[in-house]
């Protein structure tokens, strides 16, 4: 998930489970513990394929938080402690230290442990083993961006401010609040794998009325719902791409594009650079061929997690290219290529029609 709904959630953490006792520092530190693991973004300024490589690596592992997550607890105990000796009365009396320590300890643990488990539910993948292994794990439920599970914790966030100002209920409602939102989001979670499991089978039932059975058939979301859904159906010739959404049951409308046949995918496929972008999109790739007019060839892998919404060609938001001359020798090496779209309000019409209809 993006950053922010990893902070809100953090902080709904720290308001379900730790506000009674640690106060509003329990959001703050939830907020901010929850971002810790995508500063591996960072890597990426040093060399581009760094972010393919190492982001939702070993921050993003399981064994991450339990880890991790004492150390941070520990040195956010003894902050506290340093300030709490020069200003009596700033924290909770009621706390002996064992349990504030044991507080910060446990909310630095769930902060950073939930991380991983929310990003896990977008096609992104997470490598949930690191450092012990490098595979990546998605269950294609959700977009990274997805404004009605953002907005449920943001809701309850508010209204525990509120009832903490007095304005309506009891202080105690905000722990309530947050919980109710936590599992609300759980359910949504659920709710979009659903939609992700009956799309893969209204996609192979079409398949099956045009006589194709062996396809290997994937489906994703697309940008901000979980309803509008892009399928891929991937054969040992070509690959089918099509849109489907439950609120609307239109048939699908499947575009193929055949595989193109080539030496330099093979040269192209032994590269470093290459091995990186197949290990990232966990090996869903499709290939492109395209001559140049001094009679080059750009031979393009593309991620089709994240393919456009442009039928008229195969073409990804990001992927790899590289340039062979007639020799199939490489004339430059294997670079990262993005092609992604600036964000319109065409992209928000095309995604509502898709999901919702005319």
């Amino acid at each position: 998930m993006d950053t922010i709904t990893q902070a809100v959630f953090g902080a709904a953490i720290g308001q379900a489970g730790f506000q009674s006792k640690l106060g509003w520092r329990a959001l703050a530190a939830g907020a901010a513990l929850a971002t810790v693991p995508d500063l591996d973004v960072f890597g990426s300024l040093i060399d581009p394929l760094n972010e393919w490589r190492n982001h939702r690596g070993v921050t993003h592992s399981l064994f991450f938080g339990p880890v991790v997550g004492p150390l941070f607890g520990i040195a956010i105990w003894k902050a506290y402690q340093w300030r709490a000796d020069r200003s009596p009365g700033k924290l909770p009396a009621f706390l002996s230290d064992a349990q504030a320590l044991s507080a910060w300890i446990w909310l630095s643990v769930l902060a950073l442990m939930t991380h991983p488990i929310l990003d896990v539910f977008t096609p992104y993948g997470t490598q949930l083993l690191a450092p012990f292994s490098d595979q990546r794990f998605s269950i294609n439920a959700m977009s990274i961006i997805d404004p009605v599970y953002t907005g449920v914790l943001v809701l309850a966030l508010v209204g525990g401010w509120m009832a903490r100002r007095g304005m309506f209920g009891k202080p105690g409602w905000a722990a309530h609040m947050a919980g109710a939102a936590i599992i609300a989001s759980v359910l949504w979670q659920g709710y979009a794998w659903s939609i992700n499991n009956e799309t893969v089978r209204v996609a192979r039932a079409s398949l099956d009325a045009e006589g194709i059975h062996t396809a290997r058939v994937i489906s994703y979301p697309t940008l901000f719902q979980p309803w509008f859904r892009r399928m891929t159906a991937e054969t040992d010739t070509d690959i089918r791409v099509g849109f489907y959404s439950p609120l609307t049951d239109q048939p699908i409308e499947w575009q193929t594009y055949p595989k193109p046949e080539s030496e330099l995918i093979l040269h192209m496929s032994r590269t470093m650079e290459y091995r990186v972008l197949e290990k990232f999109a966990m090996g869903q790739i499709a290939w492109r061929l395209q001559p140049t007019t001094d009679g080059h060839v750009r031979v393009e892998a593309h991620d089709i997690r994240y393919l456009g919404f442009d039928n008229s060609q195969l073409s990804a938001l990001w992927g790899m290219e590289a340039l062979f001359d007639r020799d199939n020798n490489l004339v430059t090496r294997p670079a990262r290529f993005s092609n992604r779209p600036a964000v319109s309000g065409s992209i928000f019409t095309v995604m509502w029609v898709g999901a919702f209809g005319e």
